[in-house]
């Protein structure tokens, strides 16, 4: 097992416990990246990963301990293996960050700062075909529902987002119109315990698509084994553009794509659903990540016939993450391509969108 594996896998809670953070109830702490006053930043223990519905901000445990102590993700990643891997053997290279600060084990907690109230949490997320039967039903139940203005406004936007009908068909994209009638079903079909467990319903006993009513399903063979939430056009204050499944790990967008393709062609690696929708819209063969900060390495295997082109967002960290999964794939001896958007474009869907009106 690699470093990264080994360290991605520290328990978030006991990183949390040690940095002093108050935890409150439904594994949520005030978020370190922004100013609130209600805790907004959720912890999943069960993928060691963190969200914050403020202000969007989610990543891995290393993302997280380099976010609140100023780290490059490198230096955090080592840091973290220094304090809660037994066998870590210290880098070989020099810290470009400055002197190495004396290690401690554990980290030691703030003065005055207690935890309170966090029950214990061992939840391990398993995919269920019943997870896929309830995606899938929901999906069938909104696409049901009479078209409203809540219907008539995501058609618009997706719309304005350069998409055909033929494309929103073809990802079958669909909207909650009527949430109320949705969560009713859902409640009066299946069992709490299992709408929670397929991260369609949050602690509260709530479906969690309310501001984010267009979906976004991921197929794997077929059938839906992820969804994704989005507002409609620009998001509210402290509200995400995204809603992701609570809980539940992010899949590969379109990735059944990848068991039709030949040998050694090329396929385009996005991070964003939208994007790689775009692509494939313009005849490009394309896979999303989700989320570019929450890659699965066994994902590699499935790319390892083709020749991979990371065209990721068009700013800083876009391309930071671009070098390193090209980088990694490389190591795998998987031939890799970096390219960017023009200057003046934040992402593939924004410069084809564009391009198509002129």
């Amino acid at each position: 097992m690699d470093l990264l594996t080994k360290v991605r896998g520290i328990d978030i809670l006991q990183v949390i416990r040690d940095l002093g953070y108050e935890l409150h109830q439904h594994r949520k702490i005030l978020c370190p990246f922004h100013a609130e006053k209600t805790p907004s930043l959720v912890l999943y223990p069960q993928n060691n990963s963190y969200y914050c519905f403020g202000c969007g901000r989610h990543g891995d445990v290393v993302n997280f301990y380099a976010g609140v102590t100023g780290q490059e993700y490198r230096t955090a990643l080592h840091d973290l293996a220094g304090q809660y891997l037994p066998d870590y053997q210290p880098r070989p290279f020099p810290r470009t960050d400055g002197p190495a600060a004396p290690r401690k084990k554990p980290l030691l907690k703030p003065a005055g700062n207690e935890l309170k109230g966090l029950p214990p949490d061992t939840k391990t997320y398993v995919y269920k075909p019943l997870h896929s039967d309830i995606y899938e039903d929901f999906q069938r139940v909104c696409s049901s529902q009479p078209d409203n203005e809540v219907g008539r406004e995501a058609r618009e936007y997706l719309l304005s987002r350069g998409f055909s009908d033929i494309t929103l068909r073809q990802f079958r994209l669909f909207t909650v119109n009527e949430y109320d009638t949705a969560q009713a079903y859902l409640r009066n079909n299946y069992g709490l315990l299992d709408l929670q467990e397929s991260g369609l319903f949050n602690e509260k006993g709530n479906l969690i698509f309310y501001r984010h009513p267009i979906l976004i399903p991921y197929y794997r063979k077929g059938r839906i084994v992820y969804l994704q939430g989005r507002v409609i056009g620009s998001p509210p204050e402290k509200v995400s553009r995204y809603q992701f499944l609570s809980g539940v790990p992010v899949e590969l967008f379109n990735a059944d794509v990848l068991s039709v393709l030949k040998t050694g062609r090329m396929v385009y690696l996005t991070e964003g659903a939208f994007d790689c929708m775009t692509l494939v819209q313009e005849g490009i063969p394309a896979v999303s990540l989700g989320s570019a900060t929450m890659f699965k390495k066994e994902w590699i295997k499935l790319f390892q016939r083709f020749e991979v082109c990371f065209i990721f967002d068009n700013d800083t960290a876009g391309q930071k993450a671009a070098q390193e999964f090209s980088e990694l794939f490389t190591r795998h001896r998987i031939s890799t391509q970096i390219r960017t958007v023009k200057e003046g474009f934040k992402d593939v869907n924004e410069y084809y969108t564009r391009r198509n009106r002129q």
